[in-house]
């Protein structure tokens, strides 16, 4: 079994925050770890070049001209599809463990601290305003709760009901390359994914302040929202 046939074996059963964005990493990521996979790459090993790609797009947006913040974007992507890949190699290959997990969360914690405060100094070099630094720290103390309310959530048990009717709906096999019965298509939380897709387009279009205003304004919705959302449901089940 190829690396297509598996992975769509996998994405079968797996429950991505939103099904239609993955595909937006998904068809540069699957290639690409084919390749890997072939070359007999680590999967610890695309981590870290991820993390090097990631700051190298933060040392694009040090500059802070328009021009580096677009090129800095794009290599930004390929940094997220490189931290898509390392999760696909894992699977893949079966060399998932605990400190490649600890690796990925590391990294990923790294590149969001970086991005942010070379948009930040780069747009002061450029434009000398002192706010952009609070709105840095607003779009880090968001980046970093909705990733601690990620964690908690995942501890939140799942009613009897609930997991009784997931148990009803789930299919015998996976069914290769659809989702699974019951599975939502569409689910908009500001997950991960999310972020580096907004991050990446407000970089083009709204340039570096604009980005840190925007993912502080919408990172502080989607605070509030998605703990309320998850103890309602939890709530209203039992």
């Amino acid at each position: 079994m190829n690396l297509t046939e598996r992975y769509r074996q996998i994405e079968s059963v797996t429950k991505y925050s939103n099904y239609y964005l993955g595909r937006c990493y998904t068809w540069l990521s699957t290639p690409i770890t084919e390749l890997a996979a072939r070359m007999g790459m680590h999967p610890n090993a695309m981590t870290l070049i991820s993390l090097v790609l990631g700051l190298a797009a933060c040392g694009l947006f040090l500059v802070g001209d328009r021009t580096f913040l677009v090129i800095g974007a794009v290599v930004l992507y390929l940094s997220y599809v490189l931290d898509w890949c390392d999760g696909q190699l894992a699977r893949f290959t079966g060399k998932m463990s605990p400190f490649g997990g600890w690796l990925d969360q590391m990294c990923d914690r790294i590149k969001e601290f970086a991005f942010v405060s070379t948009l930040a100094v780069g747009a002061f070099k450029l434009y000398g305003d002192v706010t952009v630094f609070y709105w840095a720290m607003g779009s880090l103390f968001v980046l970093f709760l909705l990733e601690y309310y990620g964690q908690m959530n995942r501890a939140i048990p799942e009613s009897q009901a609930a997991q009784e009717t997931a148990a009803a709906v789930a299919p015998a096999s996976p069914q290769m390359g659809r989702p699974t019965d019951g599975r939502k298509k569409i689910v908009i939380d500001f997950s991960i994914d999310e972020q580096y897709a907004v991050v990446c387009l407000l970089i083009v279009l709204a340039g570096a302040k604009g980005t840190l205003i925007g993912v502080t304004l919408i990172g502080l919705l989607f605070a509030v929202y998605k703990p309320l959302l998850a103890w309602l449901r939890y709530f209203r089940t039992n």
